[in-house]
């Protein structure tokens, strides 16, 4: 189905796309930074959902549905926004500071999960690279959807692998701060996550 070329060319643009930081990245960043490893991870499960969504919807129906998406994306794009800096406003005001190993109610991961399907399906860089990068390495001798499925799969390794990363490396981050400006942290935070709302909203 795919020559060794062009599998291993799409493994290379879909690290190089997943490593480079913007919205997504900027919400985990920040969640791992004020909520710890867990957090973090949560978060990217319902990015990694947002990410399969995306995949299928390209697989089923590329045309119709990307249109469609392409029509609603403002929306979409500002509704995103709006939810990141409002996380963003909570962390800057708030007036306490990070507990390590604090157990947050059972219903964070569920609303952390929901976060990262938000957050993803409001990011351009998500959108334009499984609606319009995908089909460029589709081979039109095979059946597209089995393909987009694998290269979709394949993409949403390098984002875990990736975003793995800056998990584990901010929620590091963030016992080292706890015990001398444990507050900053959440300072540090908001001021990333307004940072992604001012920079999604501001996408064309």
């Amino acid at each position: 189905m795919f020559d060794l070329p062009t599998l291993v060319s799409f493994i290379v643009a879909a690290f190089v796309v997943t490593i480079v930081p913007g919205v997504t990245v900027s919400a985990i960043v920040s969640t791992s930074l004020a909520r710890g490893l867990a957090a973090g991870f949560w978060l990217e499960l319902g990015a990694q959902i947002g990410r399969l969504g995306m995949v299928i919807v390209v697989a089923v129906a590329l045309e119709a549905v990307v249109g469609f998406v392409t029509f609603a994306f403002d929306f979409i794009k500002y509704v995103g926004a709006a939810y990141l800096l409002w996380m963003g406003v909570n962390y800057l005001t708030s007036r306490s500071t990070v507990e390590i190993d604090r157990v947050d109610d059972a219903g964070a991961p569920g609303r952390l999960v929901l976060s990262g399907i938000m957050v993803l399906w409001s990011n351009p860089k998500a959108l334009l690279f499984f609606g319009a990068f995908l089909p460029q390495f589709v081979n039109p001798a095979y059946p597209a959807w089995p393909q987009v499925l694998v290269l979709g799969l394949i993409e949403m390794g390098a984002a875990l692998i990736t975003d793995g990363a800056y998990i584990v490396i901010a929620a590091r981050a963030r016992h080292l701060l706890a015990g001398r400006s444990a507050r900053r942290v959440n300072q540090i935070a908001g001021a990333l996550l307004i940072g992604a709302a001012v920079w999604l909203a501001l996408q064309h």
